[in-house]
């Protein structure tokens, strides 16, 4: 299929490697946890943990993810969620996704610089992109640079994450007549 100068995979092709059949077109997840750095109030890396399920409509990508992140560990101050429009590389070994979109935040604020106790509700924008190396076809490690600006606070992290998608078809059979 041909669309103006780019050669584009048919929606339902398949690859097969040691007799497994998989989709090019596939949905995925990802999670994983890392540091963040809030640019608005701390100076110190905190916690940070995501997770973002990733689909496609014909050959357009959407994302749909939260991600959680505070001081350290069980401590966290901001809950985000956002939808994010994409694009994707993917290959045998590799996947490469960008995503941007709106985002929702909600948590505790500082109140003069002592006490996180002013809750706020904010939209903003979120982007993230995402590295992920292949173990399996449909099984990776990888990272995951976010950022996510609104009224309240920016914030940007990285984190380590697992990647498991949907490309899997099951076995290639061959038939002889």
């Amino acid at each position: 299929y041909v669309h103006g100068n780019k050669r584009l995979v048919p929606l339902d092709s398949e690859w097969v490697a040691n007799n497994k059949r998989f989709r090019y077109y596939n949905n995925w997840f990802t999670f994983g946890a890392g540091i963040q750095q809030n640019l608005s109030y701390d100076r110190k890396a905190g916690f940070t943990w995501g997770a973002d399920f990733n689909f496609h409509l014909k050959r357009q990508y959407f994302q749909l993810g939260t991600e959680v992140s505070g001081k350290a560990f069980q401590s966290y101050q901001n809950y985000e969620f956002h939808l994010g429009y994409g694009m994707r590389y993917e290959d045998k070994d590799v996947q490469v996704a960008g995503f941007i979109g709106p985002s929702y935040s909600t948590g505790v604020g500082l109140v003069y610089d002592t006490a996180w106790t002013r809750k706020y509700y904010e939209p903003g924008i979120y982007t993230q992109f995402d590295v992920i190396k292949k173990v399996a076809p449909d099984v990776g490690l990888g990272a995951s640079i976010y950022a996510d600006w609104n009224r309240e606070q920016t914030l940007a992290g990285l984190r380590l994450v697992l990647y498991f998608s949907s490309s899997y078809r099951g076995k290639k059979y061959y038939y002889t007549d």
